[in-house]
């Protein structure tokens, strides 16, 4: 099952756009290889292998969906092993050192010559809409592939107000208040991962793994002042079901595992099992977030330069 890790962004408008109006723009932005001199080329890419397969699958309020980011692999080692033949050679040749601009446009130069022989190596990630929360969830906890796919989008869809989920009160904050035991909100229950930073000595750290996070040791961690960065957490998003993920202070969920997700037997027909796939997913992260969010606080009222 995808989505191990997310981010999620606010939509500032209601999404208006159907599945057929999705499918036309990510269309216009699709992806194509990098040619001999291109270093990155990145574009919405067919659910399946199938280059003329959909690019969009929708469900009820959701819509998924998958950029391609294909870059050469050429690694900075590479240029600089050739550079010390090709500069002696230029140097001899013009009876110029090779110094300050002549050596950036010699490296340019045999960048651009390097790059027609490297490696391809591509990444997926997938996009998820959830119409009726008004929210935009990218796959991965890093903050610059979710970038990227949502600048893609953007310049698929011409414009796009979004913008990370702002809260009212510092998740930090709320994050430690719970790992004390305080106001934990109903269905939430404790994990065994925590992380714990000083907040005025940032290598002041504590971090605590496959352990109880009511045991007196992690209280006391509290009690000199540390506040936690990031909890595990389960929820019960009905009976006997529960989904669990790693809450950091910036509200990326890492580590999440959907109920029977890991139990699930792969499908012959890949439209088959995406559809299973979806069918699990958007459900149990729209009851998530539909608790989680009013729970960490509500969201903040966007401001005017968002």
């Amino acid at each position: 099952m995808w989505f191990r890790a997310l981010r999620l962004w606010h939509l500032q408008s209601p999404w208006a756009l159907n599945d057929e109006d999705l499918e036309a723009a990510l269309a216009s932005q699709a992806f194509s290889p990098c040619g001999p001199g291109q270093s990155e080329q990145r574009g919405w890419t067919a659910l399946f292998e199938e280059a003329d397969g959909p690019l969009v699958l929708g469900q009820g309020p959701f819509q998924l969906f998958r950029l391609r980011t294909q870059e050469r692999i050429l690694p900075k080692a590479a240029v600089m092993e050739c550079y010390p033949e090709r500069a002696a050679a230029q140097e001899a040749k013009t009876g110029i050192p090779v110094k300050g601009m002549a050596r950036r446009e010699l490296l340019e130069t045999l960048t651009a010559e390097l790059l027609t022989q490297a490696l391809l190596r591509s990444r997926r990630s997938w996009v998820l809409v959830n119409r009726e929360q008004g929210l935009i969830m990218t796959e991965g906890s890093a903050p610059g592939p979710a970038e990227a796919a949502l600048d893609a989008l953007r310049g698929a869809l011409g414009s796009l107000p979004v913008t990370p989920l702002r809260f009212d009160a510092p998740i930090d904050a709320t994050l430690t208040r719970w790992l004390a035991g305080d106001d934990l909100p109903p269905g939430f229950s404790l994990g065994q991962w925590a992380d714990l930073e000083h907040p005025l000595d940032r290598a002041n750290k504590v971090r605590f793994r496959g352990q109880d996070l009511d045991e007196a040791e992690v209280h006391a961690t509290l009690e000199r002042g540390l506040r936690a960065t990031a909890l595990e957490l389960h929820y019960q998003v009905s009976e006997g079901a529960a989904v669990s993920f790693v809450l950091d202070e910036e509200g990326t969920l890492k580590r999440l595992r959907l109920p029977e997700a890991e139990d699930e037997a792969p499908a012959e027909d890949p439209q088959a099992a995406l559809d299973a796939a979806l069918a699990l997913l958007g459900p149990t992260l729209a009851r998530l977030t539909h608790a989680l969010l009013p729970a960490l606080g509500g969201l903040a009222e966007p401001s005017s330069d968002a």
